[in-house]
């Protein structure tokens, strides 16, 4: 168990403590390796909420799910503040398509496709590829583009 349980007293919650803030420093350094090494705060807050569900619901476990939930937050918002958000000055297009985009919508419905397919990394890693540059993931323009119903 990762973050450790809640049942021999003060003892046991602090260990569960240091296992959880260690989790954190661990899944900040993947964070900082690679973007989407931040997700594993939701997977970490997933795995307690699902104790809780599953195991039955105390103010420990629900606390953790906070704590989780606030380091994630916290951690996101610094790198966010620290790389002045997604934005990259000088971006041409043959860099990052996506982020070079003027309209908005295309940018979002892009991302999502690029997350989408990051999501089905996580469960099928079959095709890893190191860089997004000029049509590796082709711009979504429109709702009506299916492969945003690839990743599903």
């Amino acid at each position: 168990c990762l973050a450790g349980g809640s049942r021999g007293g003060l003892s046991s919650m602090l260990l569960s403590l240091a296992r959880l803030f260690f989790s954190s420093v661990l899944i900040c350094a993947a964070g900082l390796c690679k973007e989407t090494g931040f997700v594993f705060f939701g997977l970490l807050a997933g795995w307690e909420i699902l104790r809780c569900v599953t195991g039955g619901a105390s103010w420990g476990r629900w606390f953790r799910v906070t704590l989780v939930l606030a380091i994630g937050a916290m951690s996101c918002s610094l790198r966010f503040w620290y790389t002045t958000g997604t934005a990259i000055e000088r971006m041409d297009p043959f860099s990052n398509p996506i982020a070079a985009e003027s309209n908005f919508t295309t940018r979002v419905l892009s991302y999502s496709l690029v997350h989408g397919i990051y999501a089905k990394l996580m469960v099928w890693p079959v095709f890893l590829c190191y860089d997004y540059s000029l049509d590796a993931v082709p711009l979504v323009q429109t709702w009506e583009d299916v492969r945003l119903l690839l990743p599903c």
